[in-house]
């Protein structure tokens, strides 16, 4: 059955992230400074390639949920968080754009405890009502509010170029890999520059991508290169189309969002 995307809650309720009873504001995920705002098709990621169950919602500028209350949206995500973020997305496209020879693996200045918390924080504003993520859902708020605590045990920050227009927002989807049994729920924000994958396995299985868990011992000002591979760039839809060997499961909340801007690669190899 078709799925219409909703991104605008009540102008009053509980914030996705912290809970609080109380107005909500607006969040652009991803953040305005990242993407620049242009009107988008939204459309549920298991209508891309099927016309007829496409159901097309227009958002006239950039992809906006009013879930978030204006301290987690707007002192936390835009005042502190938010501005590590937009960096580091800067300097990769910077490295991506680049006219001179690079080696295939750079490093990326940056601060990997406020970057993790910027990714979530836009993740988790995904989907009107949604603060209730689970067993998990005090330690993520407070993963968030707090940006000295640890990464939550078990959950991976992976992250990989990603030189195309076209843009995916996916919350609470499931993976199953055949070959070794791995399961995993996962969170997936995609945008020019860059991939980024909240990854929560229950079992031990990883993907071969560059992980911001890596550098979690830094503290919240530290810092920190980080890698980052420009070479090979993995398919565009990673993590959204399944391999041979995979199955994929997709929850309501789960979007792509299309510019009418030619879809494909920006940069061309």
């Amino acid at each position: 059955m078709p799925l219409p995307m909703v991104t605008r809650g009540a102008k009053s309720g509980r914030c996705n992230i912290c809970g609080m009873d109380g107005p909500l504001t607006e969040d652009h995920t991803p953040p305005k400074g990242c993407v620049r705002p242009t009107a988008m098709e939204l459309q549920h990621v298991t209508h891309r390639l099927d016309a007829e169950k496409a159901i097309k919602t227009k958002a006239q500028d950039g992809v906006k949920y009013r879930t978030l209350c204006a301290r987690c949206n707007n002192t936390l995500l835009g005042g502190r968080y938010d501005p590590v973020l937009i960096d580091f997305t800067s300097r990769v496209s910077s490295l991506l754009a680049s006219d001179l020879m690079l080696p295939t693996t750079m490093t990326v200045p940056t601060k990997p405890a406020l970057l993790m918390r910027s990714i979530w924080g836009h993740l988790a504003a995904v989907g009107v009502d949604r603060y209730l993520k689970g067993p998990r859902t005090i330690e993520w708020r407070d993963f968030f509010l707090d940006a000295t605590l640890p990464v939550p045990a078990g959950v991976n920050f992976y992250y990989w170029t990603y030189p195309y227009r076209r843009q995916a927002l996916i919350r609470d989807a499931g993976a199953l890999e055949i070959t070794n049994g791995g399961k995993a729920v996962y969170w997936l924000m995609k945008f020019y520059p860059m991939a980024l994958a909240v990854w929560m396995p229950e079992n031990t299985w990883s993907l071969g991508y560059r992980d911001l868990v890596t550098y979690r011992a830094s503290t919240p000002d530290d810092v920190v290169d980080v890698m980052v591979d420009l070479e090979p760039v993995p398919h565009e839809l990673t993590l959204e189309a399944p391999t041979t060997t995979q199955a994929i499961m997709f929850g309501r909340d789960s979007v792509v969002a299309n510019s009418r801007a030619p879809r494909g690669r920006i940069l061309k190899t």
